[in-house]
């Protein structure tokens, strides 16, 4: 049968990102205690498209990816996309791969143990010269300091989310980037707090009150110094618990 994708399209104009997405596939999350985690992934592949082609070959992205997990390491997906750019006879090529990575929490005061969901994102480009941006989001609580001036140690606290995203030289675990966002917060977020566990995380976090503001620049001079990070935008916003808004702030610096 021909192969319509390969006629020639006279009208000249080429694209700059032509595939397939939410595409479900095993993916294995580099962890810093067990190597990986396995889980699900949700992935998008793209190539460029030349002026003259007509149409890619659909199923040439998934034979890209294999039958086993993909390692989402630098040179795994690196050797990913090479396959796809020879595949295709693409000039680029590009991978954004969605996924969960599970973070173990220990309450504060039971010990007891838990897991947190961790939304993340893998963004692989392909060109002249690989390049990888990681995403994580980590929940926080925050407690503001408006209200605890005002009303003393009856201060309204919020449950919120940082996303970091960051390009790194050498290796950085994605657990690191969830005990730096961690320390900047008023407090963790636990999936499992028993008694003792909630008042020990509400005393932390009354004793540390921070604005959204506070919160990134927190992040932001955590990151600077750390000479592996060459790279990062770092996003907060907390559910506001008082207001019918949300509170936002974000950073992107390059080192």
């Amino acid at each position: 049968m021909p192969g319509i994708q390969d006629s020639h399209d006279d009208r000249e104009i080429a694209l700059d990102r032509v595939g397939v997405t939410e595409l479900a596939h095993p993916v294995a999350i580099p962890i810093r205690e067990e190597g990986h985690q396995t889980t699900e992934g949700t992935i998008a592949l793209f190539v460029a498209l030349g002026s003259d082609a007509r149409g890619a070959h659909m199923s040439r992205f998934v034979e890209a990816l294999g039958t086993e997990p993909l390692e989402l390491t630098p040179r795994a997906l690196e050797a990913t996309l090479w396959r796809l750019k020879d595949a295709m006879g693409a000039s680029s090529a590009h991978a954004e791969i969605e996924c969960t990575l599970f973070v173990e929490r220990e309450a504060p005061a039971s010990r007891s143990r838990s897991l947190m969901a961790c939304p993340t994102v893998f963004e692989a480009s392909l060109d002249d010269a690989f390049d990888l941006v990681r995403t994580i989001e980590v929940p926080v609580m925050t407690v503001c300091p408006c209200s605890k001036e005002a009303s003393g140690d009856r201060a309204h606290s919020q449950r919120g989310h940082v996303a970091v995203s960051l390009r790194v030289q050498g290796r950085m675990w994605l657990e690191e980037v969830v005990e730096i966002v961690d320390a900047s917060a008023s407090a963790p977020v636990y999936p499992l707090l028993k008694g003792d566990d909630e008042r020990a995380v509400i005393a932390r976090a009354h004793d540390n009150p921070l604005f959204v503001e506070d919160l990134v620049r927190n992040v932001a001079e955590r990151l600077d110094s750390d000479v592996r990070v060459s790279w990062y935008t770092v996003e907060a916003e907390n559910l506001d618990s008082v207001h019918d808004h949300n509170v936002f702030a974000m950073t992107e610096r390059s080192h």
